[in-house]
């Protein structure tokens, strides 16, 4: 098998990754947006009929909702104890992937790289805020 041959495959399987990663999350995030539904309904139902205390009291909390920070670091691949110069390279590397000029204008690749490239962007400045916080100041500074 030829070099490019193998490239294009390495490359693919890192693309089809890193689609399924961002997939992932966005699934996990719709059925969280589900289930938050699904509880906020009960409990209305529940506040609505004065005769079931007993419902009340046996319904099970729901887990909570992943934070900021979880999503963030589940997007990047990296655990949660991550440190600044992991999410760099973390953050380095994904871009690299998913760049959109890897692929032909107009392709629906291109749009979906583009997408997945703003999510990364998203969860990296969400953990640079956190991780960094000369950042902070950097970004509160204007020039007169």
């Amino acid at each position: 098998m030829g070099l490019g041959k193998r490239l294009t495959r390495l490359a693919k399987a890192h693309w089809n990754d890193l689609l399924e990663r961002v997939e992932g999350v966005l699934r996990e995030e719709e059925a969280e947006a589900t289930a938050r539904q699904a509880a906020a309904d009960e409990l209305s139902r529940a506040l609505e009929s004065p005769d079931a205390p007993a419902a009340r009291a046996s319904a099970a909390a729901p887990a909570p909702p992943p934070t900021e920070l979880q999503r963030a670091y589940r997007v990047l691949g990296l655990p949660e104890n991550a440190d600044l110069a992991a999410v760099r390279r973390a953050y380095r590397e994904l871009m690299t992937r998913s760049d959109p000029n890897r692929f032909p204008e107009g392709a629906p690749e291109r749009e979906q790289a583009r997408r997945i490239q703003q999510r990364i962007e998203q969860a990296y400045q969400t953990l640079l805020l956190h991780l960094d916080h000369s950042a902070q100041r950097f970004r509160n500074l204007t020039v007169e």
